[in-house]
């Protein structure tokens, strides 16, 4: 074979510089007369007898017998005449070697493509390009915009409220390598915190037992309170990063960062405790923050050995000693709900101050159906004359009644709105819709009972603190609050709930005109027995009646009226008297604990 090769380059060599493919006879390149490459090759004809010839020359040709293509005149490495580097090998129809007659067709294609392409592009005008630019430029900035935006928002609200939501996957996660943080009240007292034994079993303990149960909630079973709501928090750790290295390198937990709350410990003592034995609820707010000093629900229950005495709590109470009544419970208002019959009145009639009414004990109204129905004075007591004042520092029930029927259905009730009923309250603090309903259809019973607070409305203790804390701060509710910050475990401060208000429930001169009436109820009406305490002090009684459930006293103001540092809302169910001799009282001592 390796001769019959030879043969063939010889007679490649004596065909004027020409060589024969081997295996065809039939199949030869024609050398060029010098070293340049003919172009024009690439535009002949493709034949695919030339290609199959090419397959088996590329498959059977062995190069070590390649034959030394003849080199004419020249430096070695010019590119011309003898030494010169061979011309590029092709093939028969001028492609190179290993490329299809398709491959190179496809080539050609797309070199004339770019060549027109260049031709267009060198033709347009070159402010359309830089339109074209800027509007592909702004739309890279809108979109960096957004994904930093994004972020931005994450960081400050969107992270905590995915990382506290109940059903967070990941909490299961964070429990494996952090040890739950403790909560804290405002002089650092801890409410709640984990216990660590030397086996390394964790125990959750409350060092207050069932005075913080509601508000600060638990862990485990019935998970509620803050060690709900700010699970999240509680289960991240931000302690100094060498040190959480450290702790995974020794297969430790590092320590969760601590919830430090508004709650004033001392304060909700004594709330506990003014009580008794009462099933009921105190609320505190600082008026100027929003801060919640104290928030006490009754029953109650031990935080520490809940989860072994579950099952008997359910079967004897039910899930009401598990509730937070502050936040949870919807009671009708009674006399409360009078501080706002007072200003819708006020905004209907602006000869409100030439009101007067002479009371009988009792009121008979239409009920729309059989006949009359009466709404009286508590234990029908007779007030006489009175005007708009002292009709509402004495609580007279007729006297509102009457109110009542001459207001109009759909003000009232869009005043009712604007007081925050039948919507969710502008807070964090997990709770329920008060409820308003009233129409100018509805009797003229309905519409006086309504105005005294009975009827059909309801609302939430923690609703009626805001409403009386925003009496207190000038008509502008503070949007209230538990959580003062979050600390890592060595101290540092990870994030802080700054004030926020939500804006007027009311003008200035309606809060000052409702406190003056507030003050008179304290000076000479129905909480007389909170004068004399040194300051001057703002407040309302209510005594509403619930069917089948005796009566609920609530009373709610603040101190000092000139100043307010607090403003409460007490609530005693099932009382066995009025609000005055039971109610009254217990924000006498809450007044008596906090202010200075």
């Amino acid at each position: 074979m390796k001769n019959s090769r030879n043969t063939r380059h010889s007679q490649g060599k004596n065909t004027n510089d020409s060589f024969m493919f081997p295996d065809r006879d039939d199949t030869y390149f024609e050398l060029p007369d010098d070293d340049g490459y003919d172009s024009s090759i690439d535009s002949g004809s493709y034949d695919d007898e030339y290609d199959d010839g090419y397959d088996t020359f590329q498959d059977d040709y062995d190069y070590e017998d390649e034959p030394k293509i003849p080199q004419r005149g020249g430096r070695p490495g010019t590119g011309s005449g003898r030494g010169a580097k061979a011309p590029l090998r092709r093939s028969v129809d001028g492609g190179r070697y290993g490329e299809s007659g398709e491959q190179r067709m496809y080539k050609k294609a797309s070199r004339d493509q770019e060549k027109q392409i260049r031709k267009e592009e060198a033709k347009r005008p070159k402010g359309v390009k830089n339109r074209e630019i800027l509007v592909v430029m702004y739309a890279f900035i809108f979109l960096f915009v957004a994904v930093i935006g994004y972020f931005v928002y994450y960081n400050a609200l969107g992270s905590k409220s995915v990382i506290n939501h109940p059903g967070n996957v990941h909490i299961a996660k964070l429990q494996e390598k952090t040890t739950r943080g403790r909560i804290l009240a405002a002089d650092g007292s801890v409410l709640a915190q984990t216990v660590v034994d030397t086996s390394g079993n964790e125990t959750r303990e409350y060092p207050y037992a069932n005075v913080f149960a509601h508000v600060v909630g638990t862990s485990e079973i019935n998970k509620s309170g803050l060690e709900a709501s700010n699970e999240g928090d509680l289960l991240m750790s931000n302690i100094n990063p060498l040190t959480q290295a450290l702790n995974e390198l020794k297969n430790e937990k590092n320590p969760g960062d601590d919830v430090v709350t508004t709650l004033d410990t001392q304060l909700q003592q004594v709330a506990y405790n003014a009580l008794g034995n009462n099933d009921g609820v105190v609320v505190a707010i600082e008026p100027s923050t929003g801060k919640v000093l104290a928030m006490v629900s009754k029953p109650d229950y031990d935080p520490n050995t809940l989860e072994e005495n579950y099952s008997y709590i359910i079967s004897q109470e039910g899930n009401k000693s598990l509730l937070n009544q502050a936040t949870q419970g919807l009671f009708t208002p009674g006399s409360i709900f009078k501080i706002l019959t007072t200003l819708e009145y006020m905004k209907e009639d602006s000869g409100y101050n030439n009101y007067t009414y002479t009371c009988q004990g009792s009121i008979l109204l239409s009920d729309g159906a059989s006949g009359q129905q009466g709404l009286s004075c508590y234990q029908g007591t007779v007030h006489g004359t009175q005007d708009l004042l002292h009709s509402f520092s004495n609580s007279c029930n007729a006297s509102f009644a009457n109110i009542g029927t001459q207001l109009n259905a759909a003000s009232f009730t869009q005043l009712a709105n604007t007081m925050l009923f039948n919507r969710s309250l502008p807070t964090e603090i997990s709770h329920v819709k008060s409820s308003f309903q009233l129409s100018d259809s509805d009797s003229d019973w309905l519409k006086g009972a309504t105005a005294i607070g009975q009827g059909y409305t309801t609302m939430t203790p923690l609703h009626a603190a805001m409403i009386t804390s925003a009496i207190a701060n000038g008509g502008v509710l503070m949007e209230p609050y538990l959580v003062d910050r979050i600390q890592s475990n060595d101290g540092n401060t990870v994030s802080k709930n700054m004030p926020e208000s939500y804006g007027n429930l009311m003008t200035a001169s309606e809060a000052s005109i409702l406190t003056d009436m507030m003050i008179e109820t304290v000076n000479s009406g129905t909480a007389a027995s909170l004068s004399g305490m040194g300051y001057t002090i703002a407040g309302k009684t209510g005594t509403a009646e619930v069917e089948n459930s005796g009566n609920n006293a609530w009373f709610v103001g603040f101190a000092p009226a000139e100043n307010p540092q607090i403003a409460v809302c007490v609530l005693v169910e099932n009382a066995s008297t009025s609000s005055s001799y039971i109610a009254v009282p217990i924000a006498k001592q809450l007044f008596q604990a906090y202010v200075n």
